[in-house]
């Protein structure tokens, strides 16, 4: 593969989004986080290195997973005070990472993700004078995260980035 293709198959950050939903809301959409800056989704284990005469033998303890968010604070952003409301009153929430690319999409045009259930245990607003004023939190994993694929509605779709529109009206307005 040329260089300039492997930069080309290179996933851009921006590409890979969250969802949340409280898990007593099973009822309702998941919601996309607006303005979000950073997130990190990170998978540690305990390794214990057991020192034996035939060598070092290593034994994996059980995996830990959490993800860090970080986002602007909106005005109106009623999923900012569901997470927060979440955080103080420990409540069980659903997360999605989903990579949302045209070129990963599957047959039935359902984006990969990953799924978890967890607890943000973590919750920071700063408000600096001089920059916007941000959140950022902690989520923990509960269990192992699941490998799938999801759908996202139109709206959501439209949250990720709105698409081209012809300079003629639009009828359907």
């Amino acid at each position: 593969m040329a260089n300039d293709e492997v930069i080309k198959a290179v996933l851009e950050g921006k590409k890979k989004i969250l969802l949340f939903r409280r898990l007593a809301d099973q009822h309702t959409d998941a919601a996309k986080l607006a303005f979000q800056t950073n997130h990190t989704f990170t998978y540690s284990r305990e390794l214990e290195s057991i020192i034996t005469k035939d060598g070092t033998v290593v034994r994996p303890g059980a995996l830990e997973s959490e993800v860090s968010i970080e986002a602007l604070q909106s005005k109106k952003d009623p999923l900012v005070t569901m997470l927060k409301t979440a955080t103080i009153k420990g409540e069980k929430l659903e997360l999605w990472e989903v990579t949302v690319d045209e070129e990963v999409k599957n047959e039935e045009g359902k984006y990969p993700a990953v799924y978890c259930q967890g607890y943000l245990g973590e919750w920071e607003e700063e408000a600096s004078a001089e920059e916007d004023a941000t959140f950022s939190g902690t989520f923990t994993v509960e269990m192992e995260p699941q490998f799938g694929y999801a759908t996202l509605t139109t709206e959501q779709e439209e949250a990720v980035q709105y698409a081209f529109r012809d300079t003629t009206a639009d009828s359907e307005i």
